[in-house]
């Protein structure tokens, strides 16, 4: 991992309180130019306005994509492939 990116992945925000805490962290990340929003990808589904977003690091070119934890759903924030 570079300095600039996640030092790991979240394949969940078991609380509300780590999720505002991992929150907080990416959009600093954001706001100082180390991450960029690359794009929305929606789920498809017709009632949800729903899917998953797409960021970049700016230094090592890592993409990650994010869902928002939702309920009994806890989201994650995941390397892409």
């Amino acid at each position: 991992m570079c300095k600039d990116c996640f030092d790991n992945e979240f394949n969940s925000f078991p609380s509300e309180k780590e999720w505002l805490v991992f929150d907080l962290e990416l959009t600093k990340k954001l706001g100082s130019k180390k991450m960029k929003h690359i794009e929305f990808k929606r789920d498809g589904e017709r009632e949800k306005d729903d899917g998953e977003y797409i960021y970049e690091c700016m230094n090592c070119k890592q993409r990650w994509k994010l869902k928002d934890p939702d309920y009994s759903f806890r989201g994650y924030f995941i390397k892409t492939k």
